[in-house]
């Protein structure tokens, strides 16, 4: 392979970070709903019932709902819509309708009168979201040279903890400011229309997917686009390989209804759709998603300060940041498995920890003792530090590089959905089994990550250094389009 001209990197990388900005609103989204849900305007606005001190608060499970309605929303656009627009029109425009989707329901959720069209809005930001993330990773995937591919999909993580830092600082400043009453939590909501909104612009100063391009017969368009990309001596071959790999598939295209049959019935993808499903729902069940949601309340127990759970989640943040900066130096030289599986066991020994700690602290009084808490917030860090740059990149990198070209925008779509699937199952069971189990919640999360580490070491293939249109001898030992798409046991619609 050549060296990429400066030039040629540099865009490649724009195309990247262009493209990163989706994964920038879903943290900043989901951030605002751990920043929101603790604030006691937001709790005054909504409030269904009374805390310990009579003060109003919206219930666990009502809070629930607005993650349910999120989820829901998501997962109807992630499994069936985003597919379907992303092979028929490109990569790039299911990204552009879900920003223009996240900007109107923004709006929605920001000024709704009553808590129900708060949820409506949730859920309409959920359809853009839905919409953006099995996209995202996708195109990233195609445009990055093998090379680097690893490095520049981390972008896509890094960008999320950028965009909860963002949310979590304008909490911050906001909850200085109680004067503003409902405007504490509204503020943070209408802001979130800042990045689609550059989104909107940006989308379109990159182009489509060369292997897009190439599946419809328009490869004059795909080798200009790789020009743009890569080394003048490898644009030839990429094409050819591209090409080579894509005719057989379209000479036999099954269909867009008969590629999901294709992906529940046919052995070998069967096979890589569970490895995917599997580690996306593992990346929520890890113990992040019960963290992202509800650790502002865990933090307000300890503490018992707004404020200071604020600067709590905004120095997370910012290490959050740090963290996945890791993932892009060493993705590409230790492997996505052998990350994935450190990053386990570093989450299930944290996890041990803060169970230790917090039932023996319950236990003896000293629980929100100042050296506890500080305790218990380092361990949550420590917790970050390996989650970020194994299962919150890695995941990503690994979902969006495993699959062919025919099934890939929809089993995407379905493996990253299955972490709003986790998503909605934890929303209701931590808050249960947290105030059921207390401290030892915990044990379950050391439990699962220990299991997931052992899994992905015995069972998951590397891909580092592998490229797309190899990926079928690395998992099936022949070529997918003539394991997959010559059968005659899928019939064209």
């Amino acid at each position: 392979m050549g060296a990429i001209p400066r030039d040629r990197l540099i865009y490649a990388y724009f195309v990247c970070i262009s493209t990163s900005l989706c994964m920038f609103m879903y943290g900043y989204d989901a951030s605002t709903f751990n920043a929101t849900n603790s604030s006691p305007s937001w709790n005054a606005a909504f409030g269904n019932t009374l805390d310990s001190k009579g003060k109003p608060t919206v219930s666990s499970d009502t809070v629930g709902l607005v993650g349910v309605g999120y989820s829901c929303g998501a997962v109807f656009t992630g499994f069936f819509v985003a597919p379907i627009l992303s092979d028929k029109f490109g990569r790039r425009l299911p990204m552009f309708i879900g920003a223009l989707l996240i900007i109107g329901f923004t709006f929605v959720q920001t000024f709704s009168p009553n808590f129900t069209i708060h949820v409506l809005g949730r859920a309409g930001v959920g359809l853009g979201q839905g919409l953006m993330l099995p996209s995202g990773p996708v195109y990233m995937g195609e445009m990055a040279p093998v090379e680097i591919r690893g490095t520049m999909m981390s972008l896509w993580q890094l960008m999320y903890s950028v965009g909860a830092f963002f949310s979590y600082l304008v909490a911050l400043f906001m909850g200085w400011h109680a004067e503003l009453g409902d405007w504490q939590w509204r503020m943070v909501l209408i802001l979130q229309v800042i990045s689609p909104l550059i989104f909107l612009f940006t989308v379109w100063l990159g182009p489509e997917s060369p292997r897009w391009l190439i599946y419809n017969g328009r490869n004059a368009e795909a080798r200009a686009v790789l020009t743009k990309l890569r080394a003048d001596e490898d644009v030839d071959r990429e094409i050819e390989e591209i090409s080579e790999y894509i005719n057989a598939e379209r000479a036999n295209n099954p269909g867009a209804w008969a590629v999901y049959q294709m992906l529940f019935t046919k052995a070998n993808m069967l096979k890589r759709l569970a490895m995917a499903i599997f580690i996306n729902f593992s990346q929520q069940t890890t113990g992040q998603s019960s963290l992202n949601s509800y650790s502002s309340k865990i933090y307000n127990k300890i503490f018992n300060n707004q404020n200071t759970t604020n600067i709590i989640n905004v120095v997370n943040s910012i290490c959050g940041i740090l963290f996945t900066l890791n993932s892009t130096i060493f993705v590409d030289r230790m492997g996505r498995v052998t990350i994935l599986v450190i990053g386990a066991l570093g989450m299930g020994i944290s996890m041990l920890v803060v169970s230790i700690v917090g039932i023996i602290t319950e236990s003896n009084g000293t629980l929100y003792q100042t050296g506890t808490g500080i305790g218990l917030v380092s361990m949550f860090f420590v917790f970050i530090f390996f989650y970020k740059p194994s299962w919150g990149a890695t995941v990503w990198i690994y979902t969006g590089e495993i699959f062919p070209m025919t099934v890939r925008a929809q089993a995407v779509g379905i493996a990253s959905q299955t972490q709003n699937v986790a998503s909605v199952a934890l929303s209701y069971l931590f808050p249960v089994m947290l105030s059921s189990w207390g401290w030892k919640t915990f044990f379950f999360f050391m439990g699962y990550n220990f299991f997931i580490a052992a899994i992905c070491y015995f069972f998951y293939p590397e891909t580092k250094g592998v490229t797309l249109e190899d990926m079928d001898a690395l998992f099936d030992g022949k070529p997918a389009s003539v394991a997959v798409v010559h059968d005659d046991d899928v019939k064209k619609v």
